[in-house]
């Protein structure tokens, strides 16, 4: 049977400058530059759907040619897009990538989330109890993931940190997630301390999150449940890889749609691996290969 899931999240328009040679700082570095639609939220939704899944997607999008086009496609996808009206530009994420295709440094202009705020989500709020998951990114404001939580006391969130700093916002609600997806750096932030991945995992089941799942890059992806036994997934390493913008973003979706079809979480975890690894070969934050694995 077909899931419909509900998502609440930041879209981006994705510049993706990658360096020919040695990265040099602080001069004009020959490569090539790619535009495409992105934003973690936005990924996730696009990836989910091109799985098979029925998807609501709360968002802000900009009245900008960019944003029109990225509305287009979503649409296109079958995906449900509620945004609220904005004088904001769509947002936008520039990362620049040394020779090797990996991120160094990033940029994300962001401002439009603000109109995804209280106000606005309190006329959608029959759709939001519709759900039985509520699927959101650390871009949403502080006092919007306030009003969530404290709104819908029933409801099984699911959480993607995003960064460091962002994943903050979440810190007192940890035994309100269902689960949540993070790096080895914002895992720590949250935990305060500097511990491996096995122990962050350990420590935020200690918290109260229900089920975790904390990446490091290339490295095995760990993962806990219920207070079991923490496991993990090994990652073969990928070499010969084009971007890694959107890798993360492919877990994330790999996880939330086999475990919310009720496979075990390491074999959600393996599958959002897979995805990963297909992202890794594509010049965008997302990939039309994903659709192999369409239910």
């Amino acid at each position: 049977m077909d899931k419909t899931y509900l998502l609440i999240g930041g879209s981006n328009v994705d510049y993706i400058a990658t360096s020919r040679d040695k990265l040099q700082r602080r001069v004009s570095n020959i490569g090539e530059i790619s535009i495409s639609f992105g934003g973690v939220m936005r990924n996730i939704a696009e990836n989910l759907a091109r799985l098979g899944n029925n998807i609501d997607f709360i968002t802000a999008i900009g009245d900008d040619a960019n944003g029109r086009e990225m509305r287009k496609e979503l649409v296109e996808l079958g995906i449900n897009v509620i945004t609220p009206v904005t004088e904001y530009p769509s947002g936008s994420y520039l990362a620049i990538n040394d020779s090797n295709h990996d991120m160094v440094d990033a940029v994300c202009d962001n401002r439009i989330i603000r109109d995804l705020n209280v106000e606005f989500l309190k006329k959608h709020d029959e759709l939001i109890k519709s759900h039985e998951y509520v699927i959101m990114d650390a871009n949403v404001s502080n006092e919007t993931i306030d009003y969530l939580f404290k709104t819908y006391p029933t409801k099984k969130f699911i959480v993607e940190a995003i960064s460091p700093s962002k994943v903050l916002k979440f810190k007192d609600y940890l035994e309100r997630l269902f689960l949540i997806k993070c790096n080895i750096h914002e895992a720590r932030m949250l935990m305060g301390i500097d511990l491996m991945e096995k122990d962050l995992v350990s420590g935020l089941l200690a918290r109260g999150v229900k089920n975790v799942v904390v990446s490091h890059g290339a490295h095995d992806v760990y993962f806990g449940e219920n207070y079991r036994r923490v496991d993990l997934v090994k990652v073969n390493e990928v070499k010969d890889f084009v971007n890694t913008t959107g890798c993360g973003d492919a877990l994330t979706s790999g996880v939330i749609d086999y475990f919310l079809r009720g496979k075990s979480l390491k074999e959600a975890v393996a599958f959002g691996n897979e995805l990963s690894r297909l992202t890794l070969m594509s010049k965008g934050a997302t990939t039309k290969e994903i659709e192999r694995f369409k239910h």
